[in-house]
């Protein structure tokens, strides 16, 4: 991913639930310019849940951190803006 001031961001997903269309779970952490995961950086785990509202789909996504201080260190890089953006192009994606 490129963000706004042209860096690059690198990063791995592993799923370690998937029960859908509802849910699905996954470990998620930073990748060097190789592909392989930066360990010193450790890993977030997300939890997705897909739910039927009755006038249509409501997506709520949970991450949880090894500790504080690595949630602090994520959101002092940035990760609050990217997932704004990048979560706020997903209705205009589903309706192309």
């Amino acid at each position: 991913m490129t963000g706004p001031d042209g860096t690059k961001a690198r990063g791995w997903w592993k799923f370690t639930a998937v029960a859908g269309p509802s849910s699905l779970k996954l470990d998620d952490g930073f990748a060097d310019e190789h592909g392989s995961p930066v360990i010193e950086m450790g890993s977030a785990h997300m939890a997705v849940a897909i739910d039927n509202t009755g006038g249509g789909t409501r997506m709520s996504v949970t991450t949880t951190f090894e500790s504080a201080e690595q949630m602090e260190k994520m959101l002092a890089m940035g990760m609050e803006e990217g997932i704004s953006q990048a979560m706020g192009q997903i209705d205009a994606i589903l309706a192309g």
